[in-house]
C-alpha cells in the first residue's frame, strides 16, 4: 500500500518511491527506487530502466528539506493496514 512520506521520514535503499505531484516531468505512473540514501538526501532510479554508472543522467536526487513543500512522495509499504 502507498503511504504519503513525511519530510520526518527516511528512507532506506531498496525502497520503491512514487512522486504524486502535478509536474508534466514527473508522471505518478513512474515508480522509483532509492539507489542510496544519506542523511540529508537521497538519490533515485526509475525502475523501468536499468540504473548503472553509465546512466547517472536517470538518477534524481531528493532532499529531505523538500518533502512535503516542494515535492509529494509515496512509499510502497509491505505491511498489511490494521483495520
Amino acid at each position: 500500500m502507498w503511504k504519503s512520506l513525511a519530510n520526518t521520514q527516511r528512507v532506506i535503499q531498496g525502497d520503491k518511491i512514487r512522486f504524486n505531484t502535478s509536474r508534466r516531468d514527473l508522471s505518478t505512473d513512474t515508480l522509483f527506487q532509492v539507489v542510496k540514501a544519506d542523511e540529508h538526501y537521497f538519490e533515485v532510479c526509475p525502475i523501468s530502466q536499468e540504473c548503472d554508472v553509465l546512466q547517472e543522467f536517470a538518477r534524481k536526487i531528493v532532499r529531505y528539506f523538500d518533502i512535503g513543500y516542494y515535492v509529494q512522495i509515496e512509499i510502497w509499504n509491505e505491511e498489511p493496514a490494521i483495520a
